[in-house]
């Protein structure tokens, strides 16, 4: 199942940031559990850096594409590392973990 929303290149360059500054390596992973959300959060941050490189000039939003359990697990990952300041990125990942909560619901 693919779940289908609207971004910015401002919220993408967000997430990209927020996932570049906070995603540990694979060998630091203390359970099986943590290793394979790891990879999968790698999986879905090339993808998301890919999307970035093809959307670059684009000022109006576009579609992300994104399968079930990846959108899933980007919520959870933004969830457990928002910034909890009141600044811009944490305005920026609050749009983001309502838009993919409504549709992964």
């Amino acid at each position: 199942m693919k779940i289908e929303f609207k971004i910015t290149n401002h919220h993408l360059s967000s997430i990209n940031e927020i996932i570049a500054d906070n995603l540990l390596e694979p060998h630091t992973a203390t359970t099986k559990e943590n290793r394979a959300f790891i990879y999968l959060m790698l999986e879905v941050s090339n993808k998301l850096l890919k999307k970035a490189i093809d959307k670059k000039a684009h000022k109006t939003a576009f579609k992300l594409s994104l399968k079930y359990y990846e959108a899933l697990a980007l919520h959870q990952f933004l969830l457990m590392f928002i910034d909890y300041g009141k600044t811009e990125k944490r305005r920026l990942t609050r749009e983001l973990i309502g838009i993919i909560n409504q549709k992964i619901v």
